[in-house]
């Protein structure tokens, strides 16, 4: 399809409650013959009550009270279609197709029940019922407009595609010339093959207003799209030379160039297009979605790049997205602190926006920036209670805070939010609550969640590491600890961490040469976040248990620079060795 054109776009869509304004007697040509006066008057009360708690979102009584109403007149045409919608509303699809049919059996020309019935056989995928009823409505209405959008629309859905278009000529008919239509029938004619109809569609739009550069541009892109990007150049240029400020004309240049294999003038087209305050923002922001990985990838022009950034936010600072690609921009640059500032700016926007807490959230953790976490993390819960992410993050920072209990509290307030879909996020805060009860000293109730986490996933590597490392310091069920450490070293082969707890429990097994060969490979492959101290200080207890004095206690000195301050550490440098 063209772009930066208007298209027309007909849905039928029936809200309930729409015809509420219908009156009773709407379907009744007799209704004094059917009904006594009484009778009539208990009608009367009954349907407007019915009106009333329908309005009043009481559905159910609604529904008895015009029930009662159609036992009194079973052939009322107001009755049924309010039952219809009522029906419908509750996705009695069935039932309410019965009463818009006998509505329209009630009264043959009234509009909207047509309308009701066409939508009730579309949403039953009844196409050719529901064309049925259009063109009978058709020939009721033959001068309204909307019967012809809805022709079309039902036509195209059952890609009939002539008749698409013949309904939208007899429109053409009634309403002249217009630019939708003739891109939905330049759009049909490409799906039906026949490029010549198609185009002479917008050379209509070309003739009728040969001031609106618009349309010679849209020509020029149908060129591109043939593969006849000269023809298409020449255009561009006519129209430069017109209308200079014209946006539209600089992102077909952004094609035209990108046809060329001429990356860069491409871009320079868009950040033009970009620049020009004719172009409505919401297309500002279409733009620059499709081309911004461009635009933060181009390392040369850095500066220009930034400059457009700051143009657009200073313009539209109340645009989430604006923001947003910005805050992009600023972390590919390595510059947090200023992207935090836009991600806290779309969130003053729309506060509800889960992925820029995620986002905010994930810039602070890589930063490990516990307090903020802290901060950010309540903002998220008080905006978004029903997201466990938040609270799961929350529970990492309570625990490297060493806030215990409040880490603990946290993660069991989560454990009901999750929905079955996310098994993978409760693993992981079965696996937190795991670690947070074995710092509590509460090791049985650790082991326990351990269990239910891996119950869950038993496959997670990080859980089996954790578990087999705790139960490896109780030295308790080691060879269930070596199994599943066994596991997690497999999986991660150079993970130091998982290489450091396979040691360890070798070590507490007394198999020193094991310990020793794996020790060894979580030195040779040692990141910082993977607690270098420990490492150390266990490397250090194993070179100690095979003979290595010297170096063992070189290697608990590093554990304290790497900020090991544990008592037992300093008690074995002061010692010069173990007891």
């Amino acid at each position: 399809m063209i772009k930066k054109t208007y298209i027309l776009f007909f849905s039928i869509i029936i809200l309930f409650g729409s015809c509420s304004a219908i009156k009773k007697t709407a379907g009744r040509d007799e209704t004094s013959t059917r009904l006594a006066e009484a009778d009539q008057k208990k009608f009367d009360y009954l349907f407007y009550e019915g009106l009333r708690l329908k309005n009043e979102g009481l559905y159910d009584q609604a529904l008895e009270t015009l029930n009662m109403c159609y036992r009194l007149d079973s052939l009322d045409a107001g009755v049924l279609s309010e039952l219809g919608l009522l029906y419908s509303s509750v996705n009695m699809n069935n039932d309410a197709l019965q009463c818009f049919e006998k509505a329209i059996q009630s009264n043959p020309s009234n509009w909207w029940y047509n309308l009701q019935l066409i939508t009730s056989y579309a949403q039953l995928n009844k196409p050719g019922k529901a064309i049925t009823v259009a063109e009978n409505l058709q020939k009721i209405y033959p001068f309204k407009e909307e019967v012809y959008q809805i022709l079309a629309s039902l036509y195209k859905q059952n890609k009939q595609y002539e008749k698409a278009i013949a309904a939208f000529d007899k429109l053409e008919n009634i309403t002249g010339i217009d630019e939708s239509l003739a891109i939905e029938k330049f759009n049909l004619y490409r799906e039906m093959h026949k490029p010549k109809k198609a185009i002479a569609e917008i050379d209509k739009l070309v003739q009728k207003y040969p001031a609106e550069s618009r349309y010679r541009v849209v020509r020029g892109d149908i060129y591109i799209q043939q593969k006849m990007p000269e023809k298409a150049f020449e255009i561009y240029k006519e129209v430069l030379a017109s209308d200079p400020e014209n946006p539209y004309l600089y992102v077909s240049l952004s094609d035209y160039y990108n046809e060329m294999n001429e990356p860069e003038k491409a871009t320079e087209a868009i950040v033009k297009a970009l620049k020009i305050d004719q172009l409505a923002v919401e297309q500002k922001i279409d733009i620059l979605g499709q081309y911004v990985q461009k635009l933060i990838q181009d390392t040369v022009k850095l500066d220009e790049t930034e400059s457009l950034f700051k143009l657009l936010v200073d313009r539209y600072p109340l645009e989430e997205q604006v923001h947003g690609y910005y805050a992009v921009f600023l972390q590919l640059r390595k510059r947090n602190v200023e992207a935090i500032s836009e991600l806290e700016s779309m969130l003053n926007i729309n506060p509800k926006n889960e992925q820029t807490w995620f986002q905010l959230i994930q810039l602070y953790l890589a930063d490990r920036n516990y307090q903020q976490l802290m901060d950010v993390t309540a903002r998220a819960i008080e905006n978004l209670p029903q997201v466990p992410q938040w609270y799961f993050y929350r529970g990492i920072t309570q625990f490297q805070l060493k806030e215990y209990e409040a880490a603990l509290k946290t993660n069991l307030e989560a454990l009901p939010l999750i929905t079955e879909k996310e098994n993978a996020l409760k693993t992981d805060i079965y696996a937190q609550i795991g670690d947070i009860y074995y710092k509590l000293g509460k090791k049985e109730q650790a082991f326990e969640a351990y269990e239910e986490a891996l119950k869950i996933n038993p496959n997670n590597i990080f859980v089996m590491n954790n578990y087999a490392y705790y139960l490896s310091e109780e030295k308790t069920d080691l060879k269930k600890a070596e199994k599943m450490s066994a596991k997690a070293v497999e999986k991660e082969p150079n993970n130091s961490t998982y290489l450091d707890t396979y040691a360890w429990i070798f070590y507490q097994q007394e198999n020193y040469s094991l310990a020793k060969f794996y020790i060894e490979r979580a030195v040779d492959n040692l990141k910082p976040e993977h607690d270098p101290e420990v490492i150390y200080e266990h490397y250090g207890d194993i070179l100690w248990k095979t003979g290595d004095e010297v170096k063992a206690l070189e290697m608990w000195k590093k554990s304290v620079e790497a900020g090991n301050d544990s008592e037992t550490l300093k008690l074995k440098i002061e010692n010069k060795g173990m007891k």
